[in-house]
């Protein structure tokens, strides 16, 4: 399909966007997603635009979704820390009934955060892991690939702490 100087324009304006968001931190995933959103805002409004103001406002749609989608992580990032903040407190103050629930419980706190929430998600909360994909907004062989190396690290500080006899 041969696309006309208009498209060409629009395409090579949507690169550039996606080269900048990713160069300010933004995922190619999220970078992508972004681009293509404002190249379908500057479509719809295209006939009422200037066409020498095109590319600034179409800098401005993206750099305005790419901070919403930064506010919007953030607060889930909080909302996260708060539970398991909370998770935490429950944990000190709940009365191990055996020791092995003791293990466990250390090895989840001396973890990466990713993968204790990763782990709790699926075995505590029995989420499936495209219900987890989609709660995280992660890729299924992300979530696959993520869940395999937290069990893996899981195993391994499980087996040190009960060595060690840490708790």
């Amino acid at each position: 399909m041969k696309l006309d100087g208009f498209e060409q324009m629009l395409v090579e304006l949507a690169r550039k966007v996606s080269y900048y968001l990713r160069k300010n931190g933004a995922s190619y995933e999220d970078a992508e997603d972004i681009a293509q959103d404002a190249l379908v805002k500057i479509i719809e409004t295209s006939h009422v635009l200037p066409p020498d103001t095109m590319r600034a406002w179409l800098y401005k749609v993206a750099i305005n979704q790419f901070r919403d989608l930064y506010r919007r992580k953030q607060r889930y990032a909080e909302i996260l820390e708060v539970h398991f903040a909370t998770f935490d407190e429950h944990v000190t103050a709940f009365k191990m009934e055996n020791l092995e629930d003791a293990y466990v419980s250390r090895t989840l706190h001396l973890l990466k955060p990713n993968y204790t929430e990763l782990l709790l998600l699926r075995y505590d909360e029995t989420l499936s892991h495209e219900e987890i994909g989609f709660l995280l907004d992660m890729k299924l062989d992300t979530v696959n690939t993520t869940l395999y190396r937290a069990r893996k690290a899981f195993k391994k500080i499980y087996l040190e702490v009960k060595e060690n006899d840490e708790i």
